[in-house]
């Protein structure tokens, strides 16, 4: 396959297994784009992910709707693998692309909530704002992102 030309949904999830340096866990990863991007809109008004990635209310949290698609399309391109059912790592190095804000913020979210299972993320998201707000399979609003700041005070804009 040519050189890949990665969408920021796909460029977040790509700086985030690579943080990890193997992602164990599929619905940890849905988990960690899911504060990435909301917690980046709180503090900087926008997503990482492209503001037209939108973000459903599903049972295990919320969920990216191109979040399957962007993992098969990093596989298909040979930048990451899966060895391992839901197990994800980078296998070439690829420019994502993020700038430095974007990059702080995956960086601070890997600091605070890389270390969890799936289902600590989960119970965590399913407590916040953006979430509760959504009716269940609806699609979550980026603005209630702004009911987080408060959330995460060590998060220095």
């Amino acid at each position: 396959m040519s050189l890949m030309t990665l969408t920021k949904s796909q460029a977040l999830l790509y700086t985030l297994i690579k943080g990890l340096g193997e992602a164990d866990d599929k619905v940890k990863l849905a988990k960690l784009a899911y504060f990435a991007d909301f917690i980046h809109y709180a503090f900087h008004n926008k997503p990482i992910s492209e503001e037209t990635s939108v973000y459903q209310k599903r049972d295990y949290g919320p969920l990216s709707v191109s979040f399957n698609s962007d993992l098969k399309q990093l596989i298909d391109a040979g930048l990451i693998k899966s060895d391992q059912k839901y197990h994800f790592k980078t296998v070439k190095d690829a420019d994502a692309k993020l700038d430095e804000q974007e990059l702080k913020t995956v960086d601070y979210v890997l600091g605070k909530y890389g270390q969890y299972p799936f289902d600590v993320l989960t119970d965590i998201s399913h407590k916040q704002i953006p979430y509760l707000s959504a009716t269940e399979g609806g699609i979550i609003d980026y603005n209630t992102a702004y009911n987080l700041v408060e959330s995460y005070p060590d998060y220095a804009a």
